[in-house]
Parts: C-alpha cells; sequence; structure tokens
C-alpha cells in the first residue's frame, strides 16, 4: 500500500473539527526543532483540544502569522493568551503567540509503538531538565551535532 503525503494546511478543517468534537488526531513528527524528544520518522503525537489557557511546558501545535505550523513548548507565560515558545532544540525564543493561533494540544507521544502521557514524572522531569539547560542549550546542540556528524 502506497503512502501518500498531505499537506497539514489541507488537513486541518478535518482537525479542527475533529478536536473541536472531543476527538484526538494523531501526527508524525516531522523536521528537528524538538530533539532530543521528538525525532522525524519514528515518534508521533496525539492531539487532543487546546481547551483553555496553556500552561509552562504544555506542547501545543500552532499556526504562524506566515502559515507555518510549529509544534514547541511553553517556556513562558507572557500574559493570559500570550506565550513565549522555543523547540528543544532551539535556543531563540518566539514570544507572542496567542491562543487564537492554537490548534491542539499535544496529550500522548508515541515511540516505537509505546505511548506516554506528557503527564508522566518522566516527561515533567525532562521538561524541567531541558529548561533549566536552556543557558548552555545552544552549545549542547552543537555538540550533539557535531558528535553526530
Amino acid at each position: 500500500m502506497e503512502k501518500k503525503q498531505v499537506r497539514l494546511a489541507e488537513l486541518l478543517p478535518v482537525i479542527e473539527q475533529t478536536l473541536a468534537g472531543g476527538g484526538t488526531v494523531r501526527l508524525p513528527i516531522t523536521g528537528t526543532s524538538m530533539l532530543p524528544l521528538l525525532v522525524a520518522g519514528r515518534d508521533t503525537v496525539v492531539l487532543g483540544a487546546v481547551g483553555g489557557p496553556l500552561q509552562k511546558y504544555d506542547l501545543p501545535l500552532y499556526r504562524r502569522a506566515d502559515g507555518a505550523f510549529v509544534l514547541h513548548r511553553v517556556v513562558a507565560v507572557e500574559q493570559p493568551g500570550v506565550y513565549t515558545m522555543c523547540g528543544d532544540n532551539q535556543w531563540v525564543k518566539e514570544p507572542g503567540v496567542r491562543q487564537a493561533q492554537l490548534i491542539g494540544r499535544v496529550e500522548r507521544i508515541c515511540r516505537r509503538g509505546r505511548e506516554f502521557p506528557v503527564t508522566a514524572a518522566r516527561y515533567r522531569a525532562y521538561c524541567r531538565l531541558w529548561a533549566l539547560l536552556w543557558p548552555v542549550r545552544r552549545y549542547l546542540v552543537a555538540l550533539r551535532g557535531k558528535l553526530h556528524r
């Protein structure tokens, strides 16, 4: 059976309708911005409805003004409904993401056939550790890239 790739923008109405109806949507990971946690081609995420204000460490899917879809972590709540985001593999924060840009919130991460909720203690510990490492993240990312090559 041949797999067909469909652009996320084409699926957006179906995703929004499914989430609004209380369902969930499983999406594959693309890109490298959430390494080392999420790996393209290996991991998928299960999105649920946003449901209300986000909290620090939540992992929402949102759409930038330029139309790009992004899955990054909330690193700060600036004010109600306005967030600062950053990918785990990045060190430049993206302020000013508004509630209206949010599409869904990751509920579970799927890796090699196993799922774990983002409420799991090990996952929350990873989030706190990675946030503490933010001042040196640039160097960690560069070192990991050199070691990988």
